[in-house]
């Protein structure tokens, strides 16, 4: 069974023309792959039938709040995924989980569907309290929250360093957080996906699907993942 592909575009692509050049190379994969590009852009992919998803969101309703956009307009332009919890927002903005846990009920409550991001660090990593750091994240984003979502296990000290952890590793985590939830919960893994690792990492046999970031940037790598997790 074909699994999700997500391309989190983050803010790399910064020109209409590299933006139309991506979508023009993508349009026959178009319904293979959700892409999260960035938010000036997003009107653009809708436009062109792609299935978007945006990276971040205002916790806030429509109202008084500079440089904000607000969950509500981000539906209305047609999106049907938020992305919530990325580490990168998480530290350069300051997110926590209790700011995130706000963010995920305004999501569900306009029926969109949230994918929550959640790592460790090399620190947590090292010292052998991944499965500590994940319960804690995940308790608290989904604090009183009954809505479905979707998990992207994305090791902090992974994301755009090439390195990733070991298969044995990857599924034993991800085995572990699908028995957090009372419900079939999807499981992507993130960090450093790549055509180079793509095969390997498509033979964990518990993982729902991949959360890709600079290499979704380039649209020959990410035909070529989309080829890999379809199998």
């Amino acid at each position: 069974m074909s699994k999700l592909v997500l391309a989190n575009l983050k803010m790399y692509q910064s020109t209409k023309e590299s933006v139309d050049d991506y979508i023009n190379k993508l349009k026959e994969v178009k319904d293979k792959f959700i892409v999260f590009p960035s938010t000036i852009y997003l009107e653009k992919f809708i436009q062109n039938n792609f299935t978007c998803g945006v990276q971040n969101a205002s916790v806030h309703n429509p109202g008084p709040y500079t440089s904000e956009v607000s969950i509500h307009s981000l539906k209305n332009m047609g999106i049907k995924y938020v992305l919530l919890g990325h580490s990168e927002v998480r530290q350069n903005m300051a997110e926590d989980d209790e700011l995130i846990n706000r963010k995920i009920k305004q999501a569900l409550d306009n029926n969109l569907k949230v994918v929550l991001c959640i790592g460790e660090s090399l620190e947590a990593y090292n010292q052998s309290q991944t499965k500590i750091i994940l319960k804690g994240q995940i308790e608290k984003a989904l604090k009183d929250i009954s809505g479905e979502v979707i998990i992207s296990y994305e090791p902090v000290w992974a994301i755009g360093s090439g390195k990733t952890p070991t298969n044995n590793e990857i599924e034993d985590i991800t085995k572990y957080i699908k028995s957090l939830f009372d419900y079939d919960v999807k499981v992507l893994y993130g960090g450093s996906v790549s055509d180079e690792n793509i095969n390997t990492l498509n033979e964990i046999p518990n993982i729902d699907g991949f959360l890709i970031g600079k290499a979704a940037t380039v649209p020959s790598i990410l035909m070529k993942i989309i080829e890999v997790a379809e199998k």
